[in-house]
């Protein structure tokens, strides 16, 4: 391709050179001068503004013919091959006149004309497309390209023709930009070849701008020679401050980014094409494709792509991260289920232990008290029954205090599998946290010092079992971060004191800070960074979501000693629920059969019913319907789930063959996640008694059961 030159050139007698088409030329004061000279009258660079012409022509023959005519007129001419060279022309040295060949490599005359316009300084400049074939719209609307069209022909004929529109133009001056037909439009249409590349171009360049991503045009020299609408809005500059550009300079991007990778590949000898990349552009995420070309001259160019995906990776992100909680939700789906579970082997054993328990209690006080009599002084000398009887007090309330949080932990776990209504006392704090801290006391007595510091803290409606395990697993997660610290600096406090609309619990150890980066995530559900097999990471979860039960909080303040802050506000949403009045003694013996498939759990119930009512034992449904046909109970207390045939299948049977006897149905579970149990539970309006049960409270219940069926059987006044 040609370069720009600029030749400064003063003419001969005009009719003795231009022969035929002399009398066409516009009237010029030009007085001849040396190569080189200032015009008389006027300095050069006067002149050169106003008689500058732009002459754009890959062909050489048309290039030379027409600079040649114009320079002879007196016009200071520079001449250039390309259409980005013409664009760096006018955006350098913008031309008074413009003459372009409407067909070019990378820009076409069209585009510069209309450039050509939007450069100029200040008046817009005269333009004329030379052309040797386009379609019927050029000539028909010839000002949306150019103010003058000229048809190429014969050389004599079009020199006629451009300086015949020079003249008409100039004399119209003075009023708005003169628009002109297209001179010698009857000798377009033979140039069949033309008109169909032009229309081509026509459809290539509408397809761009109809594209929803930005197109960019790259040739060999990196220059930028097409932008399309979505590219200039993309790039926020007009197109015309576009074109000619490098390509670096128009989308700024750092050296090593993927799209310079990408174009150097497609630009480089393997004329390659990258793997479109995704990069961040002006806070828009774009996906970037660089697609090689080769032109018939042989150059090569790139088309690069970019869409704009901003929204669409926003989206992403979301779906992603409704995933995530689908798959937590799914997580906490499954705990629920493995939870519910062993909520119910817990169960089982504990409604045994806790009975035996508050029995064997009894029974040591009935012990004491016999001991106390003269005739078992003796036995009082013995250091070992001393010893013995001096720890069996503290051992049975540490014993019942366990049993108290293993019902706490399975009912935690139970709410877990299937949430229900929330009920609550009025409670003390010291008392409630005295309670919490009575296991980890014992862990850590002789590992570190136990600080309790009570404020004065107004009573607060809770669910005791519930805030008192969320207490304990933050109090536990003190304990272990204290292991590695010798017992004189170790130690663990617990403090309370009102604050603005509440009150704060806060509970400190003497371990190392805890690091921001596991801070931000220490209450995420299986969020751990303890070693495999020393924690699933929930202890600090439940405990955050049984205090956001309460319409409070749980934070990690900063910096040393580590400090855990839960807040509770003074109405905690919890329905008070009065305490129950301690219940006569059965005053009849009613006839109860216990049902249930753990041996535990029957001997358990049993000790403790024995010694208010009749009990009969069965080991399952089966033992059980043949019971039923051979005597009739005053309650039937049976378990809900088990193996064989179920409590559930039981009682319909019993329904069938024993209705008076399917009234008489309490039903014993230790929670179930099954969805037919709960849909039993609710469409049958027997009493139920969850696993396990205090010994005062299941006596009660049996003799309330019993006290109706009597009532039922009794005949009518």
């Amino acid at each position: 391709m040609g370069g720009a030159r600029a030749i400064d050139y003063c003419p001969p007698m005009l009719h003795k050179e231009f022969g035929p088409w002399a009398d066409t030329l516009p009237e010029l004061a030009i007085t001849p001068r040396p190569l080189g000279a200032a015009t008389c009258g006027v300095s050069g660079e006067q002149k050169e503004t106003a008689r500058s012409v732009l002459l754009v022509d890959d062909s050489p023959y048309w290039l030379d013919a027409v600079a040649g005519a114009l320079r002879e007129a007196g016009y200071v001419v520079t001449t250039v091959t390309d259409g980005l060279e013409a664009v760096e022309q006018l955006r350098a040295h913008p031309p008074r006149i413009l003459v372009t060949d409407f067909f070019l490599p990378n820009v076409d005359g069209g585009k510069l004309c209309q450039l050509a316009k939007q450069l100029a300084p200040v008046k817009p400049p005269t333009t004329i497309i030379l052309t040797g074939g386009a379609d019927k719209s050029l000539s028909r609307r010839p000002s949306e390209h150019a103010d003058a069209v000229i048809a190429k022909n014969v050389r004599e004929v079009v020199l006629s023709d451009l300086f015949a529109a020079l003249r008409e133009l100039r004399s119209g001056e003075s009023q708005p930009p003169l628009s002109i037909s297209v001179i010698g439009h009857e000798r377009l249409e033979p140039r069949a070849l033309s008109s169909k590349l032009f229309t081509v171009k026509q459809h290539l360049d509408a397809l761009h701008e109809g594209i929803a991503d930005a197109v960019i045009g790259i040739d060999g020299r990196r220059r930028v020679y097409f932008v399309n609408a979505m590219a200039v809005e993309l790039l926020g500059r007009p197109e015309q401050d576009l074109l000619a550009r490098s390509f670096e300079s128009v989308f700024e991007l750092e050296e090593g980014n993927p799209v310079l990778a990408g174009l150097n590949e497609a630009l480089g000898p393997s004329k390659k094409r990258a793997a479109p990349s995704v990069v961040e552009f002006r806070e828009r995420t774009l996906r970037v494709s660089i697609t090689p070309l080769k032109n018939p001259l042989g150059d090569g160019s790139a088309l690069l792509i970019a869409a704009d995906i901003t929204d669409i990776v926003a989206v992403e992100a979301e779906r992603e991260s409704l995933v995530e909680q689908l798959h937590a939700a799914e997580k906490m789906r499954s705990l629920g289920q493995m939870t519910a579970g062993i909520a119910h082997e817990i169960n089982n054993p504990l409604a045994a232990l806790l009975p035996n328990l508050q029995l064997l209690g009894e029974y040591y006080q009935k012990l004491t008290a016999a001991l106390r009599l003269p005739e078992a002084e003796p036995l009082l000398k013995d250091p070992e029954l001393q010893f013995a009887l001096a720890e069996l007090p503290e051992l049975l309330s540490d014993t019942n205090a366990a049993g108290a949080q293993i019902k706490s932990v399975v009912g935690e776990m139970l709410r877990y599998a299937h949430p229900g209504v929330e009920k609550g006392e009025r409670t003390a704090l010291p008392e409630l946290l005295n309670e919490a801290l009575s296991l980890l006391s014992r862990r850590v007595r002789f590992r570190a010092t136990l600080i309790r510091e009570y404020g004065e803290t107004p009573e607060l409606v809770v669910d005791r079992g519930l805030l008192g395990q969320a207490v304990l697993n933050i109090a536990i997660n003190a304990s272990q971060a204290i292991a590695s610290r010798s017992s004189e600096d170790a130690w663990i406090k617990v403090k309370t004191e009102p604050c603005e609309g509440g009150v704060a619990i806060e509970i400190s150890n003497s371990g190392p800070e805890i690091p921001a980066a596991v801070a931000k995530d220490i209450f995420a559900p299986f969020f751990t960074t303890k070693d495999p097999g020393t924690g699933v990471g929930l202890g600090l979860s439940i405990a955050y979501e049984s205090v956001r039960r309460h319409g409070g909080f749980i934070e990690v303040l900063d910096g040393l000693p580590t400090t855990f802050r839960v807040w509770l506000p003074l109405e905690t949403g919890r329905a008070l629920v009065s305490l129950r009045p301690a219940h006569a003694a059965p005053t009849t013996r009613a006839s109860v059969m216990v049902v249930d498939d753990e041996h535990l759990v029957r001997k358990g119930l049993r000790r403790v019913l024995e010694r208010h009512f009749e009990v009969t034992l069965a080991s399952g449904g089966r033992e059980a319907l043949q019971l039923l046909g051979s005597h009739c109970y005053d309650v039937i207390l049976c378990d809900l789930l088990m193996p064989g045939l179920t409590g559930m299948q039981l009682y319909q049977e019993a329904s069938k063959d024993f209705p008076q006897q399917a009234e008489c149905f309490v039903f014993l579970t230790g929670g179930t996640t099954a969805p037919e149990a709960r849909e039993f539970l609710r469409s049958v309006p027997n009493p139920r008694v969850y696993k396990p049960v205090e010994r005062s409270e299941l006596v009660a219940l049996v003799d309330k059961a019993a006290r109706n069926t009597r009532q039922r059987k009794a005949p009518a006044l």
